[in-house]
């Protein structure tokens, strides 16, 4: 990839350069390795253990609270596209811009490193965060995510990046400010600018911002969750306002033994198996709609959860039974691996990875996403997928163990007489 550039500052951060001159526009992009799982680590030899919704918090308080002004507001006025969000992972805080770039990293870095952490400021900004949760609980799948990570997982307490009602409450500044501490140190950081940039502006931007700054000596590390392959319970159901029930039968499955490209790949062949056997083409959809079992299309989620893949597979059914007895046999038989379908999800890739690069966000996020999931600093090209076949395709999946997994049903509530 050679529009790639890698510059590591003495102070440990990572900048990554994709310069691409026939843009109008460029991306920036700060991100922090500190998520909704970041919360139980050691700092200075002190261990802590923090509640989930912390990381989410801190990002609201960097963004509104800190000693410049809400940074976002700042770029929006200067006619930048701009937003920050906070993933189990990481939090990140982005920008894109035709004009005026290293005035907007700038800003960025202004907002992020020159804050102070005071209960009047965090206790004005929770209302907001409340209103943010509250909102969530009108919609079913907020609340099936949550029960999902409760049902696979018992020794991982992460259920919601934002936390809850109460965990917001307990949330004290002496929390955000170690977390912050803790996490938001240049050699747990990177930087991402893409597009149209003046390469030798920029950096001298960020290397002259960084100067003065004084960090100590990074010391702190993760407690490693003591999660087992088991699940934590087998099946749970509850009701909630809906005009079907919607089953799911979710799938605890190891990420451990594999390399980097490895995880790639599978990615990839994963994704493709959901399609040819639970998607919209395949023979069990539309067996399932033809005797009525579902009316809609089957939903896919993967999520990489600290040494785990989540995956999800439900829909909105009449039949919760016979749908997750369905789902279990497809899972148990792999009788749908294809190759026809196999050749025709590259050809779709492909397209997918070309017409990506009409955009520059489209084109640079997965390059972000291997750094995050994978430790992979490598944006996938046209070649790579073409290289994918089909019997190691197929030799991927019938070695994964797909023998751990819970059933998760909504089930209507009733009307009231």
């Amino acid at each position: 990839m050679n529009k790639l550039e890698t510059v590591v500052l003495e102070n440990g951060l990572t900048i990554y350069l994709y310069k691409e001159p026939r843009r109008h526009s460029t991306f920036f992009q700060f991100n922090t390795y500190c998520g909704g799982l970041t919360k139980h680590f050691t700092y200075h030899g002190k261990e802590y253990h923090l509640p989930d919704g912390v990381a989410h918090i801190l990002e609201h308080y960097l963004v509104e609270c800190n000693d410049r002004g809400n940074f976002l507001d700042e770029l929006g006025k200067k006619q930048m596209s701009t937003n920050a969000s906070t993933s189990p992972e990481i939090t990140n805080y982005y920008f894109e811009t035709v004009e005026k770039v290293c005035e907007g990293i700038q800003i960025v870095l202004d907002g992020i490193y020159h804050v102070s952490f005071t209960k009047e400021k965090l206790e004005k900004l929770k209302n907001p965060i409340y209103q943010e949760i509250r909102g969530k609980q009108d919609n079913k799948f907020y609340h099936l995510n949550r029960h999902r990570m409760s049902t696979l997982f018992s020794s991982i307490d992460f259920q919601d990046v934002g936390g809850t009602i109460q965990e917001v409450e307990s949330t004290t500044t002496k929390d955000l400010k170690t977390l912050y501490q803790a996490f938001y140190h240049p050699k747990n950081q990177f930087i991402v600018i893409a597009g149209n940039f003046d390469k030798k502006e920029v950096l001298e931007t960020i290397k002259s911002f960084y100067k003065e700054l004084v960090f100590d000596s990074y010391d702190t590390k993760l407690i490693p969750f003591q999660e087992s392959i088991d699940v934590h319970k087998k099946e749970e159901s509850f009701t909630f306002p809906s005009p079907l029930p919607f089953t799911e039968v979710c799938f605890k499955i190891s990420r451990e033994g594999y390399t980097n490209t490895e995880l790639l790949d599978l990615d990839f062949y994963i994704h493709t198996f959901f399609s040819s056997t639970f998607g919209v083409t395949s023979p069990l959809h539309k067996e399932l709609v033809d005797d009525h079992t579902i009316i809609d299309s089957i939903r896919f989620s993967m999520l990489p959860m600290d040494s785990y893949y989540v995956l999800s597979f439900g829909a909105y059914t009449e039949n919760p039974e016979k749908l997750q007895k369905k789902i279990l046999e497809e899972i148990q038989n792999l009788n749908h691996l294809d190759v026809e379908k196999f050749e025709m999800d590259k050809k779709n890739s492909i397209v997918q990875m070309i017409l990506r690069d009409e955009n520059i966000f489209s084109t640079i996020l997965p390059f972000i996403n291997n750094i995050i999931y994978y430790d992979y600093p490598y944006l996938d090209q046209v070649e790579d997928v073409e290289n994918l076949n089909y019997d190691q395709y197929s030799k991927m999946i019938h070695n994964l163990d797909f023998s751990h997994y819970s059933i998760l049903t909504i089930y209507p509530q009733k009307k009231a007489d």
